[in-house]
């Protein structure tokens, strides 16, 4: 197996791994009795005092933020590799058709000055169907959606990764710092001002309150009404990729330089050590947050501390999945389930998009409405239907790549996905 290959390997199983990572945060939405509004209101209903929310504290705090994070670097080290293609793609047509130009532009004439308003003309497309991929996620499945955000991050870090490695460096630590200020400024109006999180309402049981139309829609609404439910409300579901807009130019740009340097890859095992230490000095601070567990702390774990456990996180699969000998597969397994999460990952999409449908079936109203018929069970809820849905979106894409074969054998929602931007070139 060659370097490229196992480097695409390795892609595989952090993509895959994120992708599962995010379910571990999304699953305690879904078995709130109010869903998302109320696990926003209050994240501790259907867990009783002591064990139970010391656990969803602990549960939540591994992977609170690091798989948002972590999605966020594979999407930009995405970008990266795609362009990297364009450019040997640009590099080999000119080349037949102009071999002296190409000499000339390589060596940096005007000739190569037009490349980003062509790059991303190619790239426009792709990122046009990823964001309506997300639309069609967020209002019919997800209203967390994060596809329709990466979308158009992507689209601006492609802009800025045509330019210069300077100027990409540049760029990831103005929004690094932009980022930063907004959300210790918003961690300290929650400290300041408390009653802005919100309160419950204590004298009703949270699967009877009136989020929308005088009714909960998580619980008495069907799968069309609960799309309303999320068209009425964009402005609330939407504000988290705008606030983290920022973040996510910082961490597609991290993802891209972590790559470029080899973290994959046997001749990066200097980065990955300083990435894995920088992670370790984080996880003590974002285990103290998330245990104090007040909005603000909650919110500085989220989107500060555990950013750069995730970077951590990169670095521990890079070390686990790069080759030291020529054996590759034989140094890939060294990561426990490496194939499974390679799969998953070669499957992303149909992934994210399939596990939040199933979790939807197994636990609104418009499906088997296990959240209301026992709302007293949230901590049993979660990690059970964490398993379940985990279980059922693996047995599916181990079983789909086995048997499906032809370009559908990508996945069924890669395969859309291909089929429709190829129309579209």
């Amino acid at each position: 197996m060659t370097s490229s290959q196992t480097r695409i390997g390795g892609l595989d199983i952090a993509r895959g791994i994120a992708v599962l990572g995010t379910l571990g945060t999304n699953i305690w939405l879904f078995t709130h009795p109010a869903g998302m509004l109320g696990s926003l209101t209050d994240p501790f209903v259907g867990l009783s005092p002591g064990f139970e929310t010391l656990a969803y504290q602990l549960l939540t705090t591994l992977t609170n933020g690091k798989f948002l994070a972590l999605l966020m670097m594979m999407f930009g080290i995405g970008v990266s590799l795609q362009y990297a293609a364009w450019q040997r793609r640009t590099r080999h047509t000119t080349a037949s058709s102009h071999p002296s130009v190409t000499a000339r532009s390589d060596n940096g004439s005007p000739e190569n000055t037009g490349k980003q308003p062509r790059w991303l003309r190619t790239y426009a497309p792709r990122a046009a169907l990823l964001f309506v991929d997300g639309l069609v996620n967020f209002v019919l499945i997800a209203e967390f959606d994060i596809l329709m955000g990466y979308a158009f991050t992507g689209f601006v870090v492609a802009a800025i990764i045509a330019s210069s490695p300077r100027t990409a460096r540049l760029w990831a630590w103005i929004a690094g710092t932009v980022h930063t200020c907004v959300i210790l400024a918003m961690s300290a109006s929650l400290l300041l001002f408390p009653d802005a999180a919100g309160s419950a309402d204590a004298d009703a049981s949270p699967a009877d309150w009136p989020l929308w139309n005088d009714i909960n829609p998580y619980r008495e609404a069907g799968f069309l009404e609960l799309a309303l439910f999320r068209l009425d409300n964009t402005l609330v579901f939407r504000a988290e990729p705008v606030f983290t807009f920022s973040l996510g130019i910082c961490l597609f740009l991290v993802g891209a330089r972590l790559h470029a340097a080899g973290v994959f890859t046997e001749h990066g095992s200097r980065t990955r050590r300083r990435c894995m230490v920088l992670g370790a000095c984080a996880v003590p601070a974002d285990l103290a947050l998330g245990i104090v567990g007040t909005p603000a702390a909650v919110l500085t774990q989220r989107y500060l501390t555990a950013t750069l456990v995730a970077v951590g996180l990169l670095a521990l699969i890079g070390h686990l999945t790069a080759p030291r000998t020529a054996d590759a597969d034989t140094e890939r397994g060294r990561l426990p389930g490496a194939r499974v999460f390679g799969a998953v990952g070669r499957m992303s999409l149909t992934c994210y998009v399939g596990q939040n449908l199933v979790a939807g079936a197994l636990f609104y109203g418009w499906g088997l409405d296990i959240a209301g018929r026992f709302p007293d069970h949230r901590l049993l809820l979660s990690v059970g239907g964490f398993a379940v849905v985990l279980a059922i979106m693996v047995a599916f894409i181990l079983t789909w790549q086995r048997w499906v074969t032809g370009p559908a054998r990508r996945g069924p929602l890669e395969w859309l996905s291909h089929a429709a931007l190829e129309r579209l070139r």
